[in-house]
C-alpha cells in the first residue's frame, strides 16, 4: 500500500469524503496465482513467484487499494499449521488443514503455539522480510498484521461439522478452544507488528 493509498484508507475509516471514490479489494491466494499465470503450488512454494504475482497486481491496477497487500500466507493452512494440522497440498487447488482435535472433549489436548517458531508462521515472516526491500522500492509498505479469525481457525482445528455441533453439545469446550485460539491470534498479530512496525 502506497502512502497515498494509506492516507485514503485512513480517511475512509474516519468518515472523511474523498474527491474520487476509492476502490479496494482483498488480495490473496484464492485468485492471485491463476490470474498471474502460475499454479497455486508455485505461488506458495516460491518467494519469487509470490512477490511477482503481487507486484503484477499493483502494477496492473495502480489506483486500487489491495488489502492487506502482499499477504504472505499459505492459504487456510497458515494458522492451523501452528497447532500441528496436517496440510494437504494440490498443484492447482488451495491447501487444506486437517483437524487436530479428535473430539471436542479433548480440546485441552492442544496448547497455545508460539508464532515465532511453530507451523508455517516463521515462513510467513521470512517471506515478507525477503520481499520487503522490493515492496518498498515499488513505493509500497507493509501496513497490516493479518490473521484469520478465531471461528475460522477453530473450525479447521476441530473440523467444521464437529465445531458447529460442539457449540451446542460442548459449549464449555468450544469456549476454551476459542480462548486458546484468540490468545494465539493476539500473539501472532503482536509478532507481526514487532517484525514490521
Amino acid at each position: 500500500m502506497t502512502e497515498k493509498q494509506w492516507a485514503t484508507l485512513l480517511n475512509v475509516i474516519n468518515g472523511k469524503k474523498d474527491k474520487t471514490l476509492p476502490i479496494g479489494f482483498i488480495i490473496d491466494s484464492p485468485w492471485l496465482p491463476g490470474w498471474a499465470g502460475m499454479s497455486v503450488m508455485d505461488y506458495f512454494t516460491s518467494e519469487d513467484n509470490w512477490l511477482e504475482a503481487n507486484l503484477k497486481a499493483i502494477r496492473t491496477f495502480p489506483d486500487v487499494i489491495f488489502l492487506p497487500g502482499f499477504w504472505s500466507e499459505f492459504g487456510m493452512c497458515t494458522e492451523p499449521s501452528a497447532f500441528g494440522s496436517k496440510c494437504s497440498w494440490q498443484t492447482n487447488d488451495l491447501p487444506f488443514a486437517q483437524p487436530v482435535i479428535a473430539g471436542l472433549e479433548k480440546v485441552d489436548s492442544i496448547g497455545r503455539p508460539d508464532p515465532s517458531k511453530d507451523g508455517m508462521l516463521p515462513f510467513v515472516i521470512s517471506r515478507l522480510k525477503h520481499g520487503q526491500r522490493q515492496i518498498e522500492r515499488e513505493g509500497h509498505a507493509i501496513r497490516f498484521a493479518v490473521s484469520r479469525g478465531p471461528l475460522n481457525i477453530a473450525s479447521f482445528l476441530a473440523g467444521t461439522t464437529d465445531f458447529l455441533l460442539g457449540i451446542r453439545a460442548y459449549p464449555d469446550e468450544v469456549s476454551r478452544l476459542l480462548d486458546t485460539v484468540t490468545d494465539f491470534i493476539i500473539d501472532w498479530l503482536t509478532l507481526q507488528m514487532e517484525m514490521f512496525p
